[in-house]
């Protein structure tokens, strides 16, 4: 791995305009993963840090992408013949086809003879898998020194990550498998991408989708369950990090790589699983949540109502201890519950009108969860957003006084998390004018 020097080096010319004559952060050596981002000077909460564009951006390509997307400029493709007149299988738009950003890429998979595409009446299917490994495959593309900072990032190695490159050499005829230098390093920049690249919103014109992006500065800082600064992206190329609150001069700047309302047991399970550590913040040794009770559910036993918590609050699978009784549930019988919990929610969220979901969180929810319960504060922004961004003129006042006190609650779970101007705060605050 390179040293903190070597890749502050490597950012700043990844960086080249966008960085700051003087800027308020460095990379320096962190006691949590090895190497962080730090702050050089003290910074108003508010104030932008950065700004960083991909070094590379890619497709996701995953289950429920809208696949007849253009690979290079993300714009939506005709449902018929939208694959690259060249036949490298991949879509394109006409323009994007004959442009040297697409050029390098197409003469690779040409080379490796993409599979035969099975047609039906209205289009041409894509593989997903190849879609996939086309990131990683421009990751080869970039100069000397961007591939260099891509050596220097981090890569966790997970068995899943071999597979993902075996699906996508079964797309072709000729994939170089028996070349080792090419599929060892081939392996090491899935896992670069797989532990570090962002799925970040994209826009063109009325398309959204999203697409997979390698921003190095923006991925080496280090987590934190309510970090000191959030980030947000500028149509799925630029990365915006701005102070959530005041940080003092020396202290690391942190991010989160969860969403910030799931609880610590969520959050535990999805760290452990994805990123290969198990988070010690203060909040994650609260089983409280700084008295925010995202993890609570109500307890079962006979004419009690209070909340049961996880007992202890960095394991998979902890104990629960209900709050008014003192009764301890193991956590198979929690597990049962908080699943039901959770897909009942989720089902409502996915099946019902706004109408009904307002009704179902003010007269169902309370028979089995919390009002601060992760899951329903999730419904709840579910309400917040479709209120605000679609037919914004068909609600009653009922339904807005609802959405509205909605708002009011997350904002407070969030002041006391002590997340400051988050970005989710500001989204929240700028949907409801």
């Amino acid at each position: 791995m390179a040293t903190p020097a070597e890749l502050a080096r490597l950012i700043d010319l990844h960086l080249d305009d966008l960085r700051d004559t003087e800027p308020k952060w460095c990379v320096g050596h962190s006691e949590v993963a090895g190497r962080g981002v730090f702050a050089t000077a003290d910074i108003p909460e508010g104030e932008i840090i950065f700004r960083e564009r991909a070094l590379v951006v890619g497709p996701t390509a995953r289950k429920g992408s809208i696949l007849n997307t253009c690979v290079c400029c993300h714009k939506l493709l005709p449902v018929k013949d939208f694959l690259c007149k060249r036949n490298c299988t991949l879509p394109v738009c006409d323009v994007c086809s004959d442009s040297q950003v697409h050029r390098g890429e197409c003469d690779w998979f040409i080379r490796w003879q993409p599979m035969d595409l099975m047609k039906d009446d209205s289009s041409m299917t894509v593989n997903p898998m190849s879609l996939r490994i086309l990131t990683a495959i421009r990751v080869f593309l970039l100069n000397t020194n961007q591939r260099a900072l891509v050596n220097a990032m981090q890569a966790n190695a997970d068995r899943g990550y071999r597979q993902e490159i075996i699906k996508a050499a079964q797309c072709f005829r000729k994939f170089p498998t028996t070349d080792k230098t090419f599929m060892d390093n081939l392996f090491r920049v899935v896992g670069v991408l797989n532990t570090n690249a962002f799925e970040a919103p994209c826009r063109r014109g009325d398309h959204d989708t999203l697409v997979r992006g390698l921003f190095p500065l923006t991925a080496i800082m280090n987590h934190e369950c309510t970090p000191n600064a959030s980030h947000y992206f500028d149509n799925g190329t630029m990365a915006v990090v701005r102070a959530a609150r005041f940080i003092p001069k020396g202290a690391e700047i942190t991010t989160t790589y969860t969403k910030i309302l799931w609880s610590n047991v969520t959050r535990c399970i999805f760290l452990k699983m994805t990123k290969g550590f198990i988070c010690d913040c203060s909040r994650c040794n609260d089983n409280t949540e700084n008295g925010t009770y995202l993890a609570a559910l109500l307890c079962r036993e006979a004419h009690c109502k209070g909340l049961v918590l996880p007992i202890q609050t960095k394991t998979l699978q902890p104990d629960w201890h209900c709050l008014t009784c003192n009764t301890v549930f193991p956590h198979a019988k929690m597990a049962r519950y908080q699943d039901f919990a959770l897909n009942t929610i989720n089902n409502r969220i996915n099946t019902s009108s706004v109408s009904d979901m307002i009704t179902f969180i003010n007269e169902m929810c309370p028979k089995f969860c919390p009002p601060s319960n992760y899951v329903l504060v999730e419904a709840k922004l579910n309400v917040i957003w479709r209120m605000s961004r679609f037919n914004k003129d068909e609600y009653t006042e009922e339904q807005k006084q609802h959405r509205d006190r909605y708002r009011e609650e997350i904002l407070e779970i969030l002041k006391k998390l002590g997340a400051g101007d988050c970005t989710l705060r500001k989204l929240i605050m700028e949907e409801i004018q």
